[in-house]
């Protein structure tokens, strides 16, 4: 399976940081550094040994990784983007990686909630023109007027959000902007 591995340095700004763990055992690879990150159990990865980076917030823990368990989990994503994408959240910038190999990918709209993570992470990630970087609230951010993205993908943190219910957090997300996806 593939991996996509980001090259952001480590870093912290307010609640947020960028770490890096590392695999030095056949026996527990990214299990045991994950394990260490989030403080309890996540033998589940199964990841190949190599250095991993992870988004990480003092409270709510680790948000995204740039683990075979990520990439996979984005598959949708890799399989149907294509023209004009939306994507709500930067996370480590995985999705940059990625895209931007697609030549049938016209445009890419990131709308990323914390400052602290954009200033992390952007100038670190891979960007060509048709890359935009929206500082805003994917939950509470208007469209502007016209606006028509053939593929929209979020990959949210809904952990600190007022709606704690994954199905009733996409059913939001689907009512939102269904109009303007074609795809979602």
């Amino acid at each position: 399976m593939t991996r996509i591995q980001v090259n952001i340095p480590t870093g912290t700004i307010g609640e947020w940081s960028i770490r890096k763990a590392t695999g030095d055992s056949p026996a527990y690879g990214v299990s045991t550094m994950f394990s260490q990150i989030v403080g309890h159990d996540a033998t589940y990865l199964e990841e190949p040994l190599g250095e991993y980076t992870f988004l990480c917030h003092n409270s709510l823990g680790p948000i995204m990784q740039d683990t075979t368990h990520e990439y996979r989990e984005h598959q949708e994503l890799w399989d149907g983007a294509t023209g004009d994408v939306l994507i709500g959240g930067l996370g480590i910038g995985l999705v940059n990686q990625k895209l931007i190999d697609y030549p049938n990918i016209t445009s890419i709209t990131i709308v990323e909630k914390n400052q602290e993570v954009i200033d992390l992470v952007w100038q670190h990630v891979p960007k060509d023109s048709r890359f935009t970087l929206i500082h805003a609230d994917i939950d509470t951010w208007a469209p502007p007027e016209n606006s028509h993205w053939h593929y929209g993908w979020f990959d949210i943190w809904i952990g600190d959000n007022t709606i704690a219910n994954h199905e009733e957090y996409n059913q939001m997300l689907q009512q939102k902007y269904s109009s303007f996806c074609d795809q979602m």
